[in-house]
């Protein structure tokens, strides 16, 4: 059985037979005894291989930065950063030739000369003590090893053999007659491995030296010339002694070719060996990486999201390009934004805390959609106690919004010109008659969160104590269709796993109650937009990208668009306003107070097994969101040390909120919001459409699309209108009124009616007050199917 030694001594042998026949004379002769007919073989072999190396791109690391050019986080296959061959020193250059190739500037790619020296050598000493190969060879063989996509070609790349000793070589002939020799250098000084994952000697520099390669010493150069033969036998961070003696033998031979004088030898051999070792890992969840979750979040938008097609047509092309095309990814996140908001999370509800609760915040600036902070109390990772799942985007499923939907019903009412001054009495629990609603109790309807909560409310003061069974009745006059298609035009959308998420149910009268699974950070984009007069702008993460050439990557952001009329955002913001610093003392949100201009809304689940809070001002949208991972009720828990007889959304998300914004808006000029549109506060007056004849139930879904609530009175005479048609309405057809008033209908009982002119028959059942009229939908409506479980209405 040959050795390793012994098969590399007889590829080298071949080799130099076959090339010093190809290269010298054209054809193949014996250069080493009893090798001629072997030599002769092996130059057909070289005839027919393949003339051009494959396409090389080297693989290089990416970088995420914030918004004022902080690195973030680094990605990578190999740890790699280009450099021109300009940037190296001459002397680090020079000291890589003098180790491994001294006469790289002479030879056409091949040395016959320096190979059969190495051969005779070896030979000699019965070992491998001299390599054969010019740099040009290394330089081939490496970028085998690069392009090789399996592991068959990856082993092919580095056997000892004599076909690929000869490919290598024809390899290196055609660099040779294609490159100049200086770009061959530049090319093997950055594909060469220096050990601890270390690619490339501009990035070795910096790891083991914290200098960038155009600083690099002569005894730097030197001990990474002399790494290149035996990267992890000459690593100084775990062999110092064996690289300081690989780093003089290459000064020593720097001096025998005159690269160096003896004194610049000596007194590099002297100096000693300083590492200062920076390592980079790739990866959101490496060490150092101060935002892994929005990190993440960056990964997520361009592998998954549309903006990720200027990357690549497929999911493995564009994870492929962001782990080795050498992009600089500059990103939206403002540190000081996101200190503020991890800062706030961790002190309110600390990752360890026993209770195990979940809290994040995200942080979207109005008018440009730049998310400006994600924080999650949790560290983002593989390990034990750690976690992948990314909350701040709502995992993979979402959560239910809580209260915090009703904003949109409230919006969409303004739209339809409800005054914010209509008034309803809001029992503890109502009973919808506009569609079926069950609740998880299996009783008709929602009920407000308090026991015995109920009253008299307007839009303002039921938005202020978020009065469920109030806004369920706002629903009945918006109707279930519109208030889900604003909230999606708004960035909302059902999540169900996938990065752009589903559209969020129509027919769910629990919608206004916050029962679809979303994403705190689209509920932070959607809030944004009433801070900017209805502009939305979706949520980005990504400023720009620029590729290792630095040439621009043309992202496809999505564009802000008017959802809203300024009127109504402005009016809602108007409301919400009032949740923070209105003067009703039992608003919801008045532990979010910073005493500047905000607004917001709490949100709470049923049974409190999560908690929100979303407010904003002029220039930041902030949505906090806290549960646990299995929804849990937060009822007579502590947490951080602290008990709660309930968490509400006013509790922690909004002291979170506070902490968050308050550190978030340090030193910035206190803007105020524009006030309430007159007009919409006013309300819209509206004309009583005719329905008069119609079929009751015909009549009540025309009234219920123009946003009026109905229902249904005793029976009139009002003959010849068919029994059980409308008869007539209250108020009277045409009567102008506000929108979203009640209309009664009045069915006709087929009778005449009574006129001055003649008098009733004695006993005419229209005289009569009838008993039993129906006073919810008639029609034969079907039975009521079960609706999501409301949230408690904080």
């Amino acid at each position: 059985m040959r050795t390793s030694s012994g098969l590399v001594r007889l590829a080298l042998a071949l080799t130099v037979s076959v090339l010093a026949g190809v290269v010298l004379a054209g054809l193949a002769f014996p250069v080493v005894g009893g090798l001629g007919l072997i030599g002769k073989k092996a130059a057909d072999t070289f005839n027919v291989l393949p003339e051009k190396p494959p396409t090389l791109a080297l693989p290089q690391r990416s970088r995420i930065l914030d918004k004022n050019g902080n690195v973030l986080a680094t990605l990578f296959v190999e740890n790699r950063v280009q450099v021109t061959l300009a940037a190296v020193p001459l002397l680090a250059r020079q000291a890589l030739i003098a180790i491994e190739d001294s006469r790289f500037y002479e030879h056409r790619g091949i040395d016959v000369k320096g190979s059969l020296r190495a051969l005779a050598r070896n030979s000699s000493s019965g070992a491998v003590q001299q390599g054969g190969s010019t740099l040009t060879q290394q330089y081939v063989k490496n970028m085998l090893i690069e392009t090789a996509r399996t592991q068959a070609a990856q082993k092919a790349a580095i056997q000892l053999t004599v076909k690929r000793k000869l490919q290598e070589a024809k390899y290196a002939l055609y660099l040779e007659r294609t490159m100049s020799k200086n770009k061959i250098l530049e090319g093997y000084l950055n594909i060469a491995y220096y050990g601890s994952g270390v690619y490339g000697i501009g990035t070795a520099a910096n790891h083991y030296f914290g200098v960038p390669v155009n600083r690099l010493s002569l005894a730097q150069g030197a001990l990474l010339a002399g790494m290149v033969q035996n990267p992890s036998g000459y690593d100084p961070t775990v062999h110092p002694r064996a690289s300081v003696a690989r780093r003089n033998v290459v000064l020593t031979r720097m001096e025998q070719l005159g690269y160096i004088t003896a004194t610049q030898r000596a007194k590099a051999v002297r100096e000693p060996l300083r590492l200062h070792v920076t390592s980079v890992k790739s990866g959101c969840e490496a060490p150092g990486v101060t935002a892994p979750f929005f990190c993440d979040y960056v990964r997520r938008y361009l592998e998954d999201g549309p903006a990720g097609a200027a990357l690549g047509a497929t999911l493995q092309e564009r994870q492929q390009r962001l782990l080795t095309g050498g992009l600089t990814i500059r990103t939206t996140l403002d540190p000081m934004v996101q200190q503020a908001a991890q800062q706030a999370i961790d002190t309110k509800v600390p990752a360890h805390d026993p209770f195990g609760a979940v809290a994040v915040a995200d942080t979207v600036e109005p008018g440009t959609g730049n998310v400006r902070a994600m924080a999650v109390d949790r560290t983002f990772g593989d390990k034990a106690g750690e976690t992948k799942v990314n909350f701040a985007l709502g995992g993979s499923v979402g959560f239910q919004g809580g209260s915090t939907f009703k904003a949109f019903v409230l919006a969409r009412a303004l739209q339809m010109g409800i005054s914010p001054h209509l008034t309803l009495h809001a029992p503890q629990r109502y009973c919808p008659t506009a569609f079926p609603y069950v609740a998880g109790d299996g009783k008709c309807g929602p009920q407000n969160a308090g026991d015995s909560e109920s009253g008299t409310f307007d839009m303002v003061s039921a938005t202020w104590a978020s009065v469920n069974t109030y806004f369920i009745q706002l629903e009945e006059r918006t109707g279930l269709i519109t208030p889900p298609g604003l909230a999606e035009a708004l960035g909302v959308r059902q999540l169900d796993g996938t990065f752009t998420g589903g559209s969020l149910p129509r027919t769910n009268p629990s919608f206004v109650l916050g029962t679809p699974t979303v994403s705190p950070l689209a509920m932070a984009g959607a809030y944004a937009a009433f801070a900017q007069h209805g502009l939305f702008c979706p949520p980005r993460p990504v400023l720009s990208i620029t590729d290792s050439s630095g040439h621009d990557v043309a992202l496809k952001a999505a564009p802000c668009t008017q959802v809203l009329e300024p009127a109504v955002a402005d009016t809602v913001t108007s409301i919400l306003r009032g949740v923070i610093d209105g003067p009703l003392p039992g608003r919801t949100g008045a532990g979010a107070s910073i005493g500047r201009p905000a607004a917001g809304k709490t949100g709470t689940t049923d049974d409190s097994t999560a908690a929100w809070f979303i407010g904003y001002t002029p220039q930041l949208s902030t949505a906090v969101w806290m549960g646990l991972p299995t929804p849990t009720s937060m009822r007579g828990v502590t947490i951080n040390g602290q008990y709660y007889s309930q968490v509400y959304g006013g509790t922690i998300p909004a002291a979170i909120w506070k902490a968050l914004m308050t550190g978030a808006l340090s030193g910035v000029p206190v803007e105020n919001f524009s006030g309430a549109s007159l007009a919409l506060s006013n309300g819209q007056k509206v004309a009583i459409p005719d329905v008069t004849g119609q079929p009751i139930q015909v009549a009540t879904d025309l009234l219920r699309q123009q946003g009026f609530a109905v229902t249904v009175g005793p029976a009139v005479n009002a003959g010849p209108i068919p029994t059980g048609r409308v008869g007539s309405t209250t108020p009277a057809t045409g009567t102008q009124v506000a929108a979203g008033s009640t209309v009664t209908l009045h069915p006709s009982n087929g009778h005449a009616p009574v006129t001055a002119t003649t008098s009733p028959t004695p006993g005419a059942p229209a005289t009569q007050r009838p008993t039993g009229a129906p006073t919810s939908t008639p029609g034969g409506s079907p039975a009521p199917a079960h609706t999501p479980k409301p949230r408690a209405g904080r």
